[in-house]
C-alpha cells in the first residue's frame, strides 16, 4: 500500500530527531518538504529522491507528497518540530480524501 508519512524532524539537526523519525526517513523512497528542512536532512539520506518547494506553498507540497504516494512510492513529508503542532499533518489528512489508497502516518518530533 502507498504511504505518506508526515515526519517531525525536531529542531533541525539529525541528533535532535527521534529514532522513529530517522527510521521513517531511512525507509522512504522520497523525502519531501519545505526547502530548508529538506536541506537539513539531505546529507544523512543522500540516496533518496527529494522534492522541495518554498515558503507558503504548503498545499502544493502536501498534494505532491500525496500524489507520489498514490503512485506507490513511500513518501516522508518532513516538518520542523512536531508534525502535528504547526506542521503539515492536519493538511495532509484534509487533502488525503482526494488520493485513493494512500495510507497516512504521523510521526511526532521534538517541539
Amino acid at each position: 500500500m502507498a504511504k505518506c508519512t508526515v515526519v517531525g524532524i525536531g529542531p533541525g539537526k539529525y541528533e535532535g530527531m527521534t529514532i522513529e523519525a530517522a527510521e521513517a526517513l531511512k525507509d522512504a523512497d522520497v523525502i519531501a518538504g519545505y526547502s530548508k528542512y529538506v536541506e537539513l536532512v539531505m546529507p544523512y539520506f543522500k540516496d533518496k529522491e527529494f522534492f522541495d518547494n518554498g515558503m507558503r506553498q504548503e498545499e502544493l507540497r502536501c498534494r505532491e507528497a500525496l500524489r507520489m504516494a498514490s503512485e506507490g512510492r513511500n513518501v516522508a513529508l518532513v516538518c520542523s518540530g512536531d508534525s502535528s503542532v504547526y506542521g503539515m499533518a492536519g493538511l495532509v489528512y484534509e487533502l488525503s480524501a482526494e488520493y485513493d489508497g494512500v495510507e497516512i502516518a504521523v510521526i511526532p518530533g521534538v517541539t
